[in-house]
């Protein structure tokens, strides 16, 4: 086994199947009789040319069934079971950047990351869509605003055609705000004070904002600003059922008077985006959240 394991071993995450079953240092944990709906072991992130087939190569096993998800973590020559509830799962945030991906999963006091390449986005991504349809399983809809604004001239390439695709492919999705990159300085007064507080070249960058009536997807680029010497590459998609959002506030940004901070409050953690405070969009958006909160929380105080 460990020889097979090996010949087939690369960076890229892989389905557990016959021919690529489970790695020899899980096997004992693997108990329970109930089968898998997807189950996917995570590789150690070394070169091939460091490994051997005495090693022990995978850092993760992640099986998904009807009710919670297990993750099998290697530490060591020892290893942790993780055992997770999806309606636990406060939020996800799935992050790429050139070859280095990330599946943050958001609990109360119990966060966890999933590092991986991303040679393997394709299979991690459905396993990402598989987590969602659980999470939201048997979540009433609310009706969504009706056509909060026309999407902002100046979304890139890459940020328009994700938002045509997912028109096509997901009509259920509709957007509630669309943020372009905006450079910060402009809104500034007084060279001293761009200066002072470095916005000089620097840019908000472009995020949409999209729902479904059972969860907001928050798509960016993984960080907020960039300086104009910066070429970003990451991308970067939050996904928090609304169920989850406890409270929505905004707050001005002290170093950046034109950009505001949304603030959305989950039992997880409170999770930021930031918006031009001007955003056409921003009304709309602000009394859907708050009514969304607000909704929540007549359900859990009735």
């Amino acid at each position: 086994m460990k020889a097979s394991e090996y010949d087939r071993f690369g960076p890229w995450a892989v389905e557990i199947s016959e021919d690529d079953p489970p790695p020899p240092l899980f096997l004992p944990y693997l108990t329970r009789a109930e089968t898998p709906l997807l189950s996917v072991k995570i590789p150690r992130d070394i070169e091939r040319r460091d490994a051997n087939p005495d090693m022990h190569l995978y850092d993760y096993m992640v099986t998904l069934y009807a009710e919670d998800l297990v993750i099998l973590q290697r530490v060591g020559e020892r290893v942790r079971e993780h055992i997770f509830l999806y309606h636990d799962i406060q939020y996800l945030r799935y992050d790429e950047d050139l070859l280095k991906g990330n599946l943050h999963l958001g609990l109360p006091g119990n966060a966890f990351d999933l590092p991986f390449s991303t040679v393997s986005s394709e299979l991690m991504q459905r396993m990402v869509a598989q987590i969602r349809d659980l999470y939201c399983e048997n979540v009433a809809r609310v009706a969504l605003p009706e056509k909060p604004g026309r999407v902002m001239e100046g979304l890139s390439h890459y940020f328009s055609g994700l938002l045509a695709r997912g028109q096509t492919h997901e009509p259920q999705f509709g957007l509630l705000a669309a943020q372009v990159n905006q450079p910060v300085a402009a809104h500034e007064s007084g060279t001293l004070s761009r200066v002072f507080y470095g916005v000089a070249g620097k840019t908000l960058l472009e995020s949409l904002h999209l729902s479904d009536g059972r969860e907001l997807t928050i798509i960016s680029r993984g960080q907020d600003f960039k300086y104009k010497w910066q070429t970003i590459y990451a991308k970067a998609f939050t996904y928090v059922p609304l169920t989850n959002i406890r409270d929505v506030r905004w707050e001005d940004d002290a170093r950046h008077p034109a950009v505001s901070w949304m603030i959305i409050e989950t039992p997880a953690e409170a999770l930021s985006f930031a918006l031009m405070g001007d955003n056409p969009f921003r009304p709309t958006y602000d009394r859907f959240l708050t009514a969304v909160a607000g909704a929540h929380k007549q359900m859990t105080y009735a």
